[in-house]
């Protein structure tokens, strides 16, 4: 009897808790653009959003796609590599390692981004970010264009 009246208490604590609505999650812009390494098979960079987290708790983002666009050229789909932890009640700029491959890409613009170099660009970030805890999961639009240091 104790095993059953536990359980319950532990399946009501999970429904209240999961009845929850997340504020909607905002990204303050985009802080920077650091390319790691860049081929002709694709590109490893690092986005670092501004993120703040209204919410009294903490969630991670999920592995996302973007698309990604540096001075008019099209760097094509980007995906979060590994998933990163948001605090609660937090603002703060956190890194997003995007890995995408040339596809859809020609050589013109591939060299015209690794000459161009250093530098303040352009950068548009646009897609869904997946965020949520346990099995909560929600999608946030994400259209953000700016000004970024290329590094």
């Amino acid at each position: 009897m104790k095993k059953l009246s536990l359980l319950f208490c532990i399946v009501f604590s999970v429904f209240i808790i999961s009845c929850r609505d997340f504020k909607e999650v905002q990204v303050t812009g985009v802080k920077g653009f650091k390319i790691n390494k860049i081929d002709t098979k694709g590109i490893n960079a690092d986005l670092l959003l501004g993120i703040k987290n209204p919410n009294p708790m903490g969630f991670s983002i999920y592995r996302s796609e973007f698309d990604v666009v540096y001075n008019g050229i099209n760097l094509g789909k980007a995906r979060s590599s590994k998933r990163v932890h948001i605090g609660a009640n937090t603002e703060e700029t956190y890194s997003l390692n995007l890995k995408s491959d040339f596809k859809d890409i020609n050589l013109m613009d591939i060299m015209k981004l690794v000459n161009g170099g250093g530098g303040n660009g352009m950068v548009q970030v646009k897609g869904n970010l997946k965020a949520g805890k346990f099995y909560l999961k929600k999608k946030f639009p994400v259209d953000v264009k700016e000004r970024a240091q290329l590094k």
